[in-house]
């Protein structure tokens, strides 16, 4: 029993000194180093070992730090005890791999980008669906349909809708499609879908749509040919109001504010069309009209644009006369137009011996519209007048209309010349003697009548009241409703 444990005690130090004192291929690091206070027991009696639990320590110094064995001193063996051990049996020792020093601490995981792919085992974790897009299409006119388009979803996602006015959610609109009704007009109308992916853990996500819908935008006008227009007699015309809004406006014609009522030229006629009208025609009556104009839909109306447009005459193509005659009491009494070159007109004028008449005359186009005598040639934009009556006495006002006193009874043609044009009619004069029975005491009396004028003090106050009359514009009065009872 002791030769087995002095055996196990001695052997790592005989496999030191065995192998020359050569280190091992790795420290033994487990071996436990023998104390360095211990000594052999001096021998006694016969060699006994005072303390046979001591282990001989050899003379080989004990391993350095770092696993190398320090080098033996030269000439000393170990002390023998008791009687020689067997010649032990060389054992080949196997290498023990010591630690190599303490184990790294490893650094924290990086954290895995938003991109990495997720593993199998975080799959089955809840998530949003991944959202697509979400439109409206539709025209947006009260009464039209609005369609919620979804594109860009998973496949297999299912939907829920609700439909908003200005934000706030319309009772009842859940559905893919919508449709404008009144309480939309001037309203934003938009649609918030939310989608659910088709895995058992897809989680709802709402995607409001991309474009809101105007629904009844107040019209306004986009286009116009102004509000001041004009026209020529004869040539034709057209002009258009253009107008957009939200659904497309109705764009129309309405009364003038100034005067309550819508007055378009003689020949015009009124073309409508989504978003627009037109007035077009060819008008050959000289006039000025005026007329709203105004867009509408079903959120309200736009602006209104009063527009004046004005007929003016074509060139001068003719001559027209009137005339006005003075009674005994001074007042004129106008007898109309008497001639015209246009139509060849004439009407006979029927006076009294000593009358006055006085005429004016007018350049007339194509159509029996008086032409400004701004517009006339120079030289021949100023009326003359001649009789055929050899008696007759001229007159002529500061207010440039002219005329005659007649004198003699019988019939005289009058003739009137401007803008190179000329017209002519008769006058008949009428004797004024009158005869009276002769009363007892008396003989026969000739009176002459009240008109029968002759002095120019006289009737200069007669001729001025129609001149004033002719000046205010009775005779083109008188022509335009000629032209009017004509059509």
């Amino acid at each position: 029993m002791k030769r087995s444990v002095l055996t196990a005690l001695v052997l790592p130090s005989v496999i030191a000194v065995t192998l020359g004192g050569t280190a091992l291929s790795a420290p033994t690091a487990s071996a436990a180093p023998a104390p360095s206070s211990a000594s052999a027991a001096a021998p006694d009696d016969g060699g006994a070992v005072t303390d046979p639990t001591a282990a001989p320590v050899p003379d080989a110094a004990a391993p350095t730090p770092g696993g190398t064995p320090a080098e033996a001193t030269p000439g000393t063996t170990p002390a023998p005890v008791g009687p020689a051990p067997a010649e032990p049996t060389p054992v080949e020792a196997t290498p023990v791999e010591a630690p190599a020093g303490p184990a790294p601490v490893e650094a924290p995981a990086e954290p895995a980008p938003d991109d990495a792919p997720v593993s199998d085992d975080a799959a089955d974790i809840a998530a949003a669906t991944e959202p697509g897009t979400v439109a409206i299409s539709g025209t947006t006119g009260i009464d039209d349909v609005q369609t919620a388009v979804t594109e860009g979803w998973p496949e297999g996602t299912t939907f829920t809708y609700q439909w908003t006015r200005d934000g706030a959610a319309v009772e009842g609109a859940t559905a893919e499609t919508y449709v404008l009704v009144p309480a939309d007009a001037g309203r934003v109308v938009e649609v918030a879908v939310t989608g659910t992916g088709p895995g058992v853990d897809d989680e709802p996500t709402t995607v409001t749509s991309e474009r809101g819908t105007a629904a009844g935008a107040v019209p306004a006008f986009t286009a116009q040919p102004g509000t001041s227009l004009t026209v020529v007699a004869g040539e034709p015309y057209s002009f258009t109001w253009e107008a957009s809004g939200d659904p497309a406006p109705y764009v129309a014609i309405v009364a003038d504010p100034r005067t309550l009522v819508s007055t378009l030229p003689v020949g015009a006629t009124e073309t409508h069309a989504p978003g627009s009208v037109t007035i077009a025609g060819t008008s050959t009556y000289a006039e000025s009209t005026s007329f709203g104009v105004t867009p509408i839909n079903e959120a309200g109306y736009g602006q209104l644009l009063v527009v004046d447009l004005q007929v003016v005459p074509a060139a001068a193509a003719s001559i027209f006369v009137t005339a006005a005659t003075t009674s005994g009491t001074g007042e004129p009494t106008f007898v109309g137009a008497v001639a015209s070159s246009l139509d060849g007109s004439i009407l006979p004028v029927s006076l009294d011996d000593g009358q006055s008449v006085l005429l004016a005359a007018y350049a007339g186009d194509a159509f029996g519209n008086a032409v400004p005598r701004e517009a006339l040639p120079a030289g021949l934009d100023v009326p003359v007048f001649t009789s055929s009556g050899d008696a007759d006495e001229a007159v002529v006002l500061d207010t440039g209309f002219s005329g005659f006193t007649v004198h003699g009874p019988g019939t005289r043609v009058v003739t009137a010349s401007l803008a190179g044009f000329t017209a002519s009619f008769p006058v008949e004069v009428r004797s004024t003697a009158v005869v009276v029975p002769v009363a007892s005491g008396s003989g026969p009396a000739s009176t002459a009548d009240s008109l029968a004028y002759t002095g120019a003090e006289s009737t200069s106050g007669l001729l001025a009241v129609a001149a004033g009359l002719l000046a205010a514009g009775t005779a083109l009065t008188v022509v335009r409703l000629r032209r009017r009872a004509q059509r």
